[in-house]
């Protein structure tokens, strides 16, 4: 194993803690809010480990390589709902802040 495969696999467990807290924050955040904006962002961030997931089989599973058009595709595809939810969940969480603020 070289130093960039050792970084990258590095790279690749702290994203996965970082989600796995971040995840855990909004389903908390939603469990005592309510509150629609953590509920997509935990769909996101669910959506984003199997993104990330998905486009790093074929570095864990060696067979996945007969099929990269199609691991490409689904990641793709996931990377673009889970970017979609993220921004829908934090414009909902700035609105509901902005009408705190206001007082509404």
């Amino acid at each position: 194993m070289n130093n960039i495969e050792i970084v990258s696999d590095i790279m690749l467990a702290v994203n996965l803690i970082n989600a796995i807290v971040v995840l855990s924050m909004q389903v908390a955040a939603y469990r005592r809010h309510h509150h629609q904006s953590f509920l997509l962002l935990s769909w996101s961030t669910v959506l984003a480990l199997l993104a990330t997931a998905t486009m790093a089989t074929p570095m864990f599973v060696p067979a996945a390589h007969a099929w990269i058009g199609s691991i490409f595709i689904t990641g793709a595809c996931l990377q673009f709902f889970y970017a979609v939810l993220g921004i829908w969940g934090v414009a909902s969480l700035f609105r509901s802040y902005a009408a705190l603020r206001q007082g509404v």
